[in-house]
Parts: structure tokens; C-alpha cells; sequence
């Protein structure tokens, strides 16, 4: 059941191009401007008496880089229409639309120094919610 939730929202963000797009990990040398999916494992929200989850509550965060504060305002941007409102695509399971929970204002990320240019790139970072429910 997770990994389908998780491949589902994935799907979701496949049409972001040209920003790249990356799934938990990035990698030393990002392409920029980019985003991050972070997915978690789904919260239980109902058992049948057999005691198989049958509908579970996903939270996923989408953290929108890039070297200015505009450019991550454009990835944050792509990440949320891809997104929100939409109802992930699950087989078995019906979903209902994705909705912002929070956001952080935008900042610098101290930690990394993009050499060529000597700066830091910027971040902003939402979540996202939504229920699903066996069909």
C-alpha cells in the first residue's frame, strides 16, 4: 500500500520539467533550480476486523530550491499545481484531493555555498496531506 501511495505522487511531480526533480536524496552537484519530495509511510486511520488497514492519511513534503528567492517562488510554485486539489491515483484505493497543510518562509541554506557563484541557494518548504481510503 506505501509504495503505491508514494509512486502515485511521485507521478504527480514526473511533469515539473524543466526543474528537476528529486526524491529524498540530492545529489552533490544539484541541477538548479530544483525540488525535493519527502514522503512518509501513511498514518492508519480505520482497521476492518481482519485487522488490514483500510484507509491511511499521507503526508509528503515538497521543499523548492534555488539561488534566488524568486526562482524557489517559481519551483514552489510548479510543485503546488502539480499537486494540490488533485486526487493521487492509486489502484484499489480512492483518494481524496491533496491539501496544503504549512509552509516556511523562504530562506538562505547556510550549510551550502554553491562555489562558482559564491552564494547560498535558497529554500522554501510546504506540506501536503490526504486520506485514502480502500475501495
Amino acid at each position: 500500500m506505501i509504495t503505491e501511495h508514494v509512486a502515485a505522487v511521485k507521478a504527480l511531480l514526473g511533469g515539473v520539467a524543466p526543474t528537476a526533480v528529486y526524491f529524498g536524496q540530492v545529489p552533490n552537484e544539484p541541477s538548479f533550480p530544483y525540488l525535493v519530495l519527502y514522503m512518509d509511510t501513511g498514518i492508519d486511520d480505520e482497521t476492518k476486523l481482519c485487522a488490514t488497514p483500510d484507509a491511511a492519511t499521507f503526508r509528503f513534503q515538497i521543499t523548492s530550491v534555488g539561488m534566488s528567492d524568486i526562482a524557489v517562488g517559481i519551483v514552489a510554485d510548479k510543485g503546488r499545481t502539480a499537486v494540490l486539489g488533485v486526487r493521487p491515483v492509486v489502484a484499489g484505493w480512492k483518494t481524496n484531493p491533496i491539501r496544503r497543510e504549512t509552509s516556511i518562509p523562504v530562506r538562505a541554506d547556510k550549510d551550502v555555498t554553491v562555489p562558482p557563484l559564491n552564494l547560498h541557494p535558497m529554500f522554501g518548504v510546504d506540506t501536503y496531506v490526504f486520506e485514502s481510503r480502500k475501495d
